[in-house]
């Protein structure tokens, strides 16, 4: 239980202020068609979950302090794009390839984890029958989609860009 409500609300601004930060000041990397449609993926997949398995009849966490829909969402939802836009900008800086993709993968899954961990330690999660270890296996498998949505955009994107 948080004892100070407003507390997650701070904390999602903090993240969210330097999440957007950090995004801005990298040098642009990916064409813009894609990381828009990487940033809608990752906060439309983020929000289906919340939308599915977050409200009843299944409600099994809430997000923020109030089980339904207030202003103090958004930082929240601006943090799903940034995260996946993240992401995708350092496996494609590193050029992670081939045996390098799970262990990428899994690297992003335990921090992925672990940030939610101390997200719920702020109040931004209540777990009303969830666990981190579900949210493990979510997150895992979405990085996964992820990579293989971007690697199919990039492949499309060449594509066009040659027949020009």
């Amino acid at each position: 239980m948080v004892l100070f409500p407003a507390i997650n609300f701070i904390f999602n601004i903090l993240i969210f202020a330097a999440g957007a930060f950090l995004v801005f000041r990298l040098p642009i990397r990916l064409p813009r068609s894609v990381s828009v449609i990487i940033m809608i993926l990752s906060l439309s997949t983020a929000l289906s979950m919340d939308h599915s398995i977050g409200v009843p009849p299944i409600d099994l966490y809430d997000t923020n302090i109030y089980p339904w829909l207030t202003l103090s969402e958004l930082p929240t939802w601006g943090m799903y794009p940034i995260s996946g836009y993240l992401f995708i900008y350092f496996y494609d800086k590193w050029k992670i390839n081939g045996l390098g993709i799970p262990f990428y993968v899994f690297g992003w899954t335990l921090l992925g984890t672990a940030f939610e961990a101390l997200s719920t330690a702020f109040g931004v999660f209540i777990y009303k029958g969830w666990s981190l270890k579900y949210s493990f296996l979510v997150y895992l498998i979405v990085q996964l989609m992820i990579v293989a949505v971007f690697r199919i955009l990039m492949n499309e994107f060449h594509r066009a860009k040659e027949k020009k």
